[in-house]
């Protein structure tokens, strides 16, 4: 029985020292709801951090990336072609999930920080990630076209400030702490947003977590908002009263005068 309960006792031990050395990041933000109104003009988020126990952070090995991505949505991108003197769209990429908003930030560049295999299979930063097709709507000649079309989805984002890559947009300012700050531009959307925290250490992803915040609309303007997508019949026949009503009080001031 000792040589069972030796190896028994050993792999306990193993198992300690395994999580002992287990570096894990505790994260928190600065606000989980973002409200947005008819006067919403962007929003900053503080994320800030730590490690679950001490232990000596060095530069050269350990490394943050924090990305903030928001909902998934269908996407279109036309090219135009000259055929016949004229400009028509032909080539075109039906995208079924893009996310709305996507920003990562690191502490250094990341491909400083990891190989390209490993972001790419990380989905880390805009270079790397990927835009789901629909197959069965796809024009594109040849792959150099399928990569010139993803390659315009990420710039065409990034023009609209809702694509962003921050190196070196997270900040150590003490011994394991770190703080990150994320630009929310105006015309980002509702729904729900996922933030991940990784930590790499020798290029190796070896901890993430996830925290979800949500972009909630509130005020008049939302509750016109969903008056319309619930009665849409009810609302064009009131917004059509409305203006005959705004015309005709507009008629009766002016001739009074």
């Amino acid at each position: 029985m000792k040589p069972i309960f030796k190896a028994a006792l050993t792999c306990i031990l193993l198992m300690l020292n395994i999580n002992m050395a287990k570096a894990e990041l505790v994260t928190d933000l600065s606000n989980r709801v973002i409200e947005i109104n008819s006067t919403f003009t962007g929003a900053n988020l503080l994320l800030f951090g730590t490690f679950t126990e001490t232990f000596d952070y060095d530069p050269n090995i350990h490394d943050i990336v924090i990305t903030v991505k928001g909902p998934n949505k269908p996407m279109i991108l036309r090219k135009k072609i000259h055929a016949a003197g004229i400009w028509i769209n032909y080539y075109q990429e039906h995208y079924m999930s893009v996310p709305s908003y996507y920003s990562v930030l690191s502490s250094r560049p990341l491909e400083d920080i990891s190989d390209k295999p490993t972001l790419g299979r990380l989905g880390l930063g805009t270079n790397f990630l990927y835009f789901k097709p629909d197959s069965m709507k796809q024009r594109l000649p040849d792959l150099q076209a399928w990569q010139d079309f993803r390659n315009a989805v990420v710039r065409l984002k990034k023009e609209e400030a809702l694509f962003v890559d921050h190196p070196n947009g997270v900040k150590f300012v003490g011994n394991g702490l770190f703080r990150a700050n994320v630009d929310f531009p105006a015309n980002v959307d509702v729904g729900n947003y996922e933030v991940s925290a990784y930590l790499f250490r020798d290029g190796k992803m070896i901890f993430e977590e996830h925290s979800p915040i949500t972009m909630h609309k509130y005020g008049f303007s939302n509750q016109l908002s969903q008056f319309a997508h619930q009665y849409p019949w009810l609302h064009g026949i009131l917004a059509v009263l409305f203006a005959l009503f705004s015309g005709w009080l507009a008629a009766a001031i002016f001739k009074r005068k």
